[in-house]
């Protein structure tokens, strides 16, 4: 569904406000010096990833290139599959031990004996938030080479004729920001889910206890302003 050009700048700036909601929430829960666990390793990089993503969203909104704002979409939901994966495991501080150290995720198990491959994940979290099955579906057809990008460099002229032109390049041509409302209004609702998994874990770990491990924790807090992009 398109929306209209202000809407996609309101929308636009709730991503950037749930940015800064991601960066408050770890700010709150670490401190320079602190005991931690592999589980707290697994969410910062939850955490360095979705904001990552997301300003290199943004960016592509601005830049008007669909192809490359679909895959990041994609990767944001990756993203948010694997930080739900946590809540599915037996051992959670075994399950983040064993990603620290470089095994898949789709190699090891959830708790019901299932192996967590993607569709695993995807239906699970889908469970409570049906657009993501259809989400998933149309942008994963942007990860690897697919007919989305064979379409992307047609437009069509004619449709009675079959009349198209050829368009190569990086941009969409002729594209207003309410071209790209589906992408705003997903990319925000993963957003958004975020900081609600992640701190609902945090306060599991304060509640379990929490192992030897001193480390110095860092989080920038610097989130770049975009406001007004579509500004006419």
């Amino acid at each position: 569904m398109s929306i209209e050009d202000d809407n996609a700048n309101l929308v636009l700036a709730d991503i950037e406000r749930s940015e800064r909601e991601i960066l408050a929430l770890y700010e709150g829960q670490v401190s320079t010096t602190r005991l931690v666990e592999y589980q707290h390793f697994y969410l910062f990089g939850i955490a360095r990833r979705a904001l990552a993503q997301s300003a290199a969203f943004r960016q592509m909104i601005l830049s008007r290139n669909s192809i490359v704002a679909s895959s990041i979409l994609r990767l944001q939901l990756d993203t948010v599959l694997r930080l739900y994966a946590l809540f599915w495991v037996a051992d959670p501080e075994d399950f983040a031990s064993k990603v620290f150290n470089g095994v898949a995720i789709n190699k090891l198990q959830a708790a019901d004996g299932s192996v967590m491959h993607d569709k695993y994940l995807k239906d699970r979290v889908a469970e409570k938030n049906e657009w993501i099955s259809p989400v998933y579906a149309s942008a994963s057809g942007y990860i690897h080479f697919s007919h989305c990008h064979i379409k992307a460099a047609l437009h069509m002229k004619d449709s009675s004729t079959g009349q198209a032109q050829v368009q190569i390049g990086p941009y969409d041509a002729g594209k207003s920001v309410s071209y790209y409302g589906e992408l705003l209004r997903a990319f925000l609702h993963l957003n958004m889910m975020i900081p609600v998994a992640a701190e609902d874990w945090f306060s599991r770990i304060k509640e379990n206890g929490i192992s030897a491990v001193i480390v110095n924790v860092v989080v920038a807090s610097t989130v770049r302003s975009y406001s007004g992009l579509f500004s006419k």
